[in-house]
């Protein structure tokens, strides 16, 4: 092998290498805190996964810079120079991954920053400087750039040591769900349904609705049911809002903690203390005699909290957990995840556009069992819509939605519509609806609502249904929807009966 040919091969296996800089950085420089949200850690099938993928693409590339090199065109090797150059698009997305870790800015707060039409010039201006420059300059760009490569070659030697290192310390110990709580026999005399729509926007909703989105179902359940049109969120985000609730305290912050443990600061003190020995309300409800079951998204809760007779979770789709598990599904899905983010993707919907479809479609169906378990007197369930990302399109009613990362969310309200009316109609065949107080609310508000159409409202819909109630009532009376665990405990034990007493019970305590 010639020379020139060995530095072609280190080249192309330094650019393959850099190419799958996202998927080294999500393999091998995940910290605790990043496995607070982890099902499980990265195995050694991932790892060995990534090494035969820059293998492969290193392949790939030295045999097209061979073939170039020994045509002894100009032509040909004016055209391997542009595409040498336009393929540096890959691992430079790769560097904004791995830079969007660190910044928003390289997410979605670029568009709260420069809005939408800012982000396309600026994408524009740099398309075309890119082209100017590969036009005019491509033997000096190329020549620069093949240098850079050549310099950072060692550290495929570092990342494949890594990873087989990796691979071999590979320990899943703490992943583990706690056990379940005691189930407790007999059928409850009263129930509760609590179900949270992430992301779920009041104003969106019902004040500045799109023209052509329809929501039969909430507007029905909205008209039978005790509403309330000034309901605050417990917090800013899930990661606050859903120990608010399960606590019944305000919380400030909190801090992730390894996969079993997050750690709370909760308003008014200056500590950190760990969740799962604060009292939720799921020991509480069990302690008043209630089996409870969590069908929960995001927070890890049947590996943090106690006090669950049924427990089940599913975490968010990250690219990092949606290339599947075999290294036969690895393979391929880390390749394509090179043209993708979680939000877009060249091949329509990404890999975590159709792992958040997945996602909720297990979610509905087991929160829908869970819902109608007589067993259970407290069922939380937590859905992932509207949250994004957007795969379902209202308008043909299928998960067919491409590359919408705002304007999916209207789409997405249709979809939480369809949940709420299949979840009705499912408890009212089981016989459970009219006997199961069932509330409907958010974590918080939709976070892009100003880039959407540049507004955006503080409040979240709380929609309640109480056993056996048959006229609407609307609540006007701003409250922070923190106080939600107080009042189903007291619904569960027998203190609040009726939507009056319901109104009556929130002017004490907002």
């Amino acid at each position: 092998m010639s020379y020139a040919s060995r530095r072609d091969a280190l080249i192309a296996l330094s650019l393959a290498n850099l190419c799958y800089l996202r998927v080294w950085t999500e393999l091998l420089t995940y910290r605790r805190v990043d496995t607070y949200l982890m099902k499980l850690p990265p195995g050694p099938s991932a790892m060995f996964a990534a090494m035969a993928n820059v293998l492969l693409l290193a392949g790939v590339l030295w045999g097209a810079a061979t073939l170039a090199r020994r045509s002894g065109s100009k032509r040909i090797r004016t055209l391997a120079e542009w595409g040498f150059l336009l393929f540096l698009i890959v691992p430079l997305n790769a560097l904004r991954a791995v830079l969007s870790r660190i910044s928003d800015l390289f997410k979605s707060t670029l568009f709260e920053v420069l809005g939408i039409r800012g982000v396309l010039i600026a994408g524009v201006s740099l398309v075309l400087a890119g082209a100017i420059g590969i036009l005019f300059f491509h033997r000096r760009m190329a020549a620069a750039a093949a240098a850079v490569l050549a310099m950072l070659s060692p550290f495929c030697a570092v990342t494949f040591g890594q990873a087989i290192w990796k691979s071999v310390q590979y320990d899943a110990a703490g992943f583990a769900a706690r056990p379940a709580a005691a189930l407790l026999p007999g059928s409850p005399e009263r129930r509760v349904v609590w179900i949270v729509a992430d992301e779920w926007d009041y104003r969106l909703t019902f004040v500045d609705r799109d023209p052509s989105l329809g929501l039969p179902e909430i507007d029905a359940l909205r008209g039978q049911t005790f509403f309330a049109d000034r309901a605050l969120p417990p917090g800013p985000e899930t990661p606050i809002s859903i120990p608010a609730y399960f606590t019944g305290r305000p919380v400030k912050g909190v801090l992730y903690d390894g996969p079993s443990e997050l750690q709370v600061e909760f308003s008014g003190t200056d500590k950190l203390v760990p969740w799962s020995k604060e009292p939720n309300v799921f020991t509480r409800a069990h302690d008043l005699g209630f089996n409870t079951a969590a069908v929960e998204w995001f927070h890890p809760t049947c590996r943090v909290l106690s006090g669950l007779t049924s427990c089940e979770w599913w975490q968010i789709a990250l690219q990092a957990n949606t290339m599947g598990h075999s290294f036969g599904e690895l393979v391929p899905n880390q390749a394509r995840s090179l043209f993708e983010t979680s939000l877009l993707s060249v091949f329509g919907q990404s890999l975590s556009v159709e792992s958040h479809i997945a996602t909720y479609r297990a979610i509905f169906r087991s929160g829908a069992q869970a819902a109608n378990d007589p067993r259970y007197g407290l069922t939380f369930i937590h859905l992932p819509i509207p949250h994004a990302p957007h795969g379902y399109d209202r308008r043909s009613g299928q998960f067919r939605l491409r590359n919408s990362p705002i304007r999916g969310y209207v789409d997405s309200l249709a979809l939480l519509d369809a949940a709420v009316g299949e979840l009705r109609r499912e408890m009212t065949r089981a016989g459970t609806w009219d006997g199961t107080t069932v509330l409907i609310t958010s974590d918080h508000p939709y976070r892009e609502a100003e880039v959407l159409d540049g507004k955006s409202d503080p409040r979240i819909p709380w929609i309640l249904k109480m056993a056996h109630q048959r006229e609407g009532v609307v609540y006007s009376r701003s409250f922070n929807a923190v106080v939600t665990q107080d009042l189903l405990l007291g619904v569960l034990r027998g203190d609040l009966v009726t939507a009056s007493d319901v109104g009556r019970w929130l002017d004490c305590h907002n």
